[in-house]
């Protein structure tokens, strides 16, 4: 009898979807068993707890652990040095003065989505651009300056404009 109550897995059925996805993910091993005492190393109780919790369903301890685990820093390189504040209101950074709120780290995402937006479009627009830019359009440019360098050297060799920059010769008629 007891060897079947070990095999019931209906306590898992009763487990918080959490909390059954957890222990589902974290200790299961390759053969797809369940490994007891590596979840009651991380539960801190005995092999024997967790065997009993498998076959009629866990504490609401054990739940409430289970979402606390998922809504913490991970314990990698990256996120050394991060932690929440006692009150759970800042984020604080390895760095000197520099913690985060929800609502600032909620703005910087904010801000990076928009400025990804910004180049998104400011690149569509060069290329729009570059696009109406060809060899033709800047001949025509090219030659409507020419036009009006050569305009501006003929002002400028005119009689009317004296080399002292004042008119030699009046140019109103009496």
């Amino acid at each position: 009898m007891k060897n079947e109550s070990k095999n019931n897995l209906n306590g898992l059925s009763t487990m918080t979807p959490k909390t059954r996805s957890f222990f589902l993910a974290n200790f299961i091993r390759d053969n797809g068993s369940l490994d007891t005492q590596l979840a009651a190393d991380f539960f801190s109780v005995t092999s024997r707890t967790i065997n009993n919790w498998v076959a009629t369903g866990c504490p609401t301890w054990v739940d409430k652990h289970v979402a606390l685990y998922l809504r913490s820093i991970p314990d990698t390189k990256e996120w050394d040095g991060f932690s929440f504040s006692h009150d759970g209101k800042q984020l604080l950074t390895p760095f000197k003065n520099h913690s985060f709120t929800a609502s600032e780290l909620l703005k910087h995402f904010f801000d990076k989505q928009f400025h990804r937006i910004d180049r998104a479009q400011n690149r569509k627009l060069n290329e729009q651009v570059e696009s109406l830019r060809n060899e033709d359009e800047a001949n025509a440019i090219r030659g409507e300056i020419d036009l009006m360098i050569d305009t501006l050297n003929k002002l400028k060799h005119s009689p009317i404009v004296a080399p002292k920059q004042v008119f030699s010769k009046s140019v109103i008629r009496k």
